[in-house]
């Protein structure tokens, strides 16, 4: 019989699919028509996803310490709701004002209450072996969002327009999502007269678990701040770089159809990477995981650097996104390693605002470091540097051995 945390995993993937495939892939199809629609510039419909970044450094962190104490099933039900509602309530916007304030509270809500945050938070509960394996395979559903999601906007879109097209995701998520939430999400193993997969280095026994912390605890850790800035110094070079990519592969000479297959091949690698990452997260240390995936990055940015042949800068495009699907799972295992799951939740929604912070200021140094020398190499180059700082951060972050406590290992 299939062990039943498989079951969250494929409510996992269907959540976060609809998540990122509607806030991160496919909000570039609602632009032009909102744009024509309120008669504004392409800057005044950008300021909502300012705005749901924003709102998102205090969701997150709510939406943490809530499923940290009460059912994370219900939380994740009301999420999907929310998440529904506010689409609906964005489709009957009247002027550009309410489009970008319910779009920014309805895409908070969604990352924070639907998205990889609770996700990943469900998944580790339900783990210990194949922990890394199981984020990777959830976090896969990132990748099929982006892939399905636009394709089903891009062919409503003529018929419905974006109000209606934003309708039918709504009442999808009703019909569609909220159902396998509702049949395949559970809290706990023990809400289901199950345990957690077994670890043979814990036995079942409590220590996977930990203790639960408070706000102040997580934050006085020295690893949160280890860990967090690292991540952000990734996640900032990596994202300012990959907006980039397609003007950079035109300014080297090459065409809008070389252009699109280094994009796919980053897509590609994004998905092998969060699998085999995800699988090497459960095998060997999560520190040199994550330091294999800032390799990775670095590597990437020296070949893109370099004047080489096309066929090499598809292999740098390919490192991009190995490491891109690699740092999900792995940072997913971190955090459940250096705060338990009792507090991993809580400790995920605060982790991610300073992730957040360190990531905006990436894209403005981005465009000043091409303005400053008129093409990405000096960009590169610099993020290079960040790079090499994240990993160094990485170095005093002390990880808990299987079986032993927090307070043993720290």
């Amino acid at each position: 019989m299939m062990f039943y945390g498989w079951r969250v995993v494929g409510g996992s993937f269907v959540s976060q699919a609809f998540v990122i495939g509607i806030f991160t892939f496919s909000v570039s199809l609602l632009t032009q028509p909102v744009q024509e629609t309120f008669g504004v510039r392409v800057e005044e419909v950008m300021y909502s996803l300012t705005l749901g970044t924003f709102l998102g450094l205090f969701a997150m962190p709510l939406a943490g310490t809530l499923i940290d104490r009460v059912s994370l099933r219900k939380v994740m039900i009301v999420g999907v709701l929310l998440f529904a509602a506010g689409l609906a309530l964005i489709a009957n916007t009247q002027t550009m004002t309410q489009y970008i304030l319910a779009f920014g509270f309805t895409m908070a809500i969604a990352h924070s209450f639907a998205g990889a945050l609770i996700c990943s938070t469900v998944v580790s509960r339900w783990f210990t072996v194949n922990r890394g394996k199981a984020l990777g395979i959830s976090a896969i559903g990132t990748s099929a969002g982006g892939a399905l999601i636009p394709v089903l906007v891009a062919f409503w879109l003529p018929e419905y327009g974006w109000r209606g097209t934003l309708l039918n995701l709504s009442l999808l998520l009703v019909f569609g999502v909220l159902p396998v939430v509702l049949l395949t999400i559970r809290s706990w193993p023990v809400d289901v007269g199950r345990s957690a997969e077994p670890s043979p280095a814990t036995s079942g026994t409590m220590a996977d678990i930990g203790k639960l912390l408070s706000l102040g605890q997580i934050l006085r850790k020295p690893d949160f701040w280890w860990l967090g800035l690292s991540l952000g110094l990734l996640f900032g070079a990596y994202t300012a770089m990959l907006s980039n990519l397609t003007p950079y592969a035109t300014q080297l000479g090459y065409d809008e159809l070389q252009a699109s297959r280094l994009i796919m091949v980053v897509a590609i690698g994004g998905m092998l990477g969060k699998l085999l990452f995800g699988m090497a997260a459960d095998r060997f240390s999560l520190k040199v995981s994550l330091w294999v995936a800032q390799l990775f990055v670095l590597m990437s940015f020296i070949l893109l650097a370099s004047d080489l042949p096309y066929a090499l800068m598809l292999t740098s495009g390919l490192l991009l996104g190995l490491a891109s699907g690699g740092m999900m799972p792995v940072w997913g295992a971190l955090m459940a390693n250096l705060f338990g799951l009792a507090s991993y939740g809580r400790a995920m929604g605060l982790i991610g605002p300073l992730v957040t912070l360190c990531v905006l200021p990436a894209f403005p140094l981005a465009g000043r470091l091409y303005d400053l020398s008129g093409d990405f190499k000096l960009t590169l180059f610099v993020f290079s540097g960040v790079v090499v700082a994240a990993g160094v951060l990485l170095i005093p972050l002390r990880l808990n051995q299987p079986g032993k406590p927090e307070s043993a290992a720290s």
